[in-house]
C-alpha cells in the first residue's frame, strides 16, 4: 500500500484524462517537478516511518491512527482548496476539459477587462495557458494557492505512506518469532 500511494503522482499520468485530474493538483508549469518531488517525499516517508518507529517502538496503534487522522484532516483541507482554486474548463471543439489552478486576487488587467465575470468566463475568453493565468491573477495569489494545494496533497500522501509503513513494521514485530 505504501508503494501504491508513493506512485500516485506518476501513475495519474497513465490513466485516462477524466480520472487523472483527481490524482494530482494542477500546478501549471511546476507540475512535473512537483510530481517527482512528491514521489521522493513518499519514498522518504518509509524511511521516516522506520526510524521513528525504531526510536520509540511503543504506541504503534496510536501513531498509525494519528497519521490517518492527520491525512483525513489534510484531505478535507485539500478538497476545500481544490473546490476554491481549481477550475475545470470544457473545450467543446476538442471534446476535452482542462483543469487549471487560479489565484484568489485578480490583476488590474483582469479587473479592468472582465469586471465581475466568473473565473470560468475569464478563462474561456482568454484561454487556459500559463501565460494567460499569470496575466489574470497576481503572482502572490497564484503562488499561495498552488503551494497550499501542493502542501495539503503532499501531507496526505506522506501521512498515508507513513501510516501504512508503520502498519507493516507493527505486523513484522507482532509476528516476530
Amino acid at each position: 500500500m505504501a508503494g501504491i500511494f508513493s506512485a500516485i503522482p506518476l501513475l495519474s499520468k497513465l490513466v485516462p484524462d477524466g480520472y487523472a485530474a483527481y490524482g494530482f493538483p494542477p500546478l501549471g508549469s511546476l507540475d512535473g517537478p512537483a510530481r517527482i518531488g512528491t514521489v521522493v517525499l513518499a519514498l522518504a516517508a518509509t524511511y521516516f516511518a522506520f526510524f521513528a518507529r525504531a526510536a520509540s517502538p511503543s504506541g504503534d496503534r496510536k501513531r498509525i491512527a494519528a497519521a490517518i487522522v492527520l491525512a483525513l484532516v489534510c484531505l478535507c483541507l485539500y478538497f476545500g482548496l481544490f473546490l476554491r482554486f481549481v477550475r475545470n474548463i470544457e473545450i467543446p471543439t476538442k471534446n476535452i476539459s482542462v483543469q487549471v489552478s487560479v489565484g484568489y486576487e485578480r490583476t488590474d488587467f483582469a479587473n479592468a477587462n472582465f469586471g465581475s465575470e466568473s473565473d470560468w468566463e475569464i478563462l474561456r475568453a482568454r484561454g487556459t495557458g500559463e501565460e494567460e493565468i499569470w496575466r489574470l491573477w497576481t503572482a502572490k495569489s497564484l503562488l499561495v494557492c498552488r503551494l497550499s494545494l501542493y502542501i495539503a496533497y503532499s501531507i496526505v500522501i506522506f501521512c498515508l505512506v507513513t501510516a501504512f509503513s508503520w502498519g507493516v513494521i507493527y505486523q513484522l514485530y507482532l509476528f516476530k518469532p
